[in-house]
């Protein structure tokens, strides 16, 4: 098999984990109560420190006006703050609370939960190859992280 058709059967591989709801927990998800684009500003919030307004709106693909909205509604449930920048104060940062990383958090962990008992019937030589893959996969993601800076 070569490497364009073996990179199509992960991919494929992939799909059919996914879709098979048994292992996937959709309850907190479905919680969320949440629209997705303040979902999506959440998690952009979140993957930072602290945002700029000005480069949220970039990222969300849409107008500033837009974006204050959505953090508006993310700041009235308590996800989100924001920030003066120190050095312009006429600068706005935005960045997630503790209930907005707690809420992340829950996300992340329902889909931990429901993999670790798919993960205790594997053999010890499948785990360590899964485990080298998945390293492999997250090192070549820096990679590519550090090649678009």
């Amino acid at each position: 098999m070569g490497r364009k058709e073996e990179i199509q059967n992960i991919l494929e591989l992939q799909d059919e984990i996914v879709h098979r709801r048994a292992i996937w927990d959709a309850g907190p998800w479905l919680e969320l109560n949440m629209s997705t684009p303040q979902f999506k500003a959440l998690l952009l919030i979140s993957e930072e420190e602290a945002i700029r307004m000005r480069e949220l709106a970039r990222k969300l693909g849409g107008s500033f006006s837009n974006a204050t909205v959505l953090v508006d509604r993310l700041v009235d449930r308590g996800l989100v703050e924001r920030l003066m920048e120190p050095q312009d104060r006429r600068v706005v940062l935005v960045r997630t609370t503790k209930e907005g990383k707690g809420l992340i958090e829950q996300l992340t962990t329902s889909w931990r939960a429901l993999s670790e008992p798919v993960l205790e019937r594997m053999e010890s030589e499948d785990l360590a190859a899964l485990s080298r893959g998945l390293n492999a996969l997250l090192e070549a993601h820096k990679e590519g992280e550090t090649a678009e800076a």
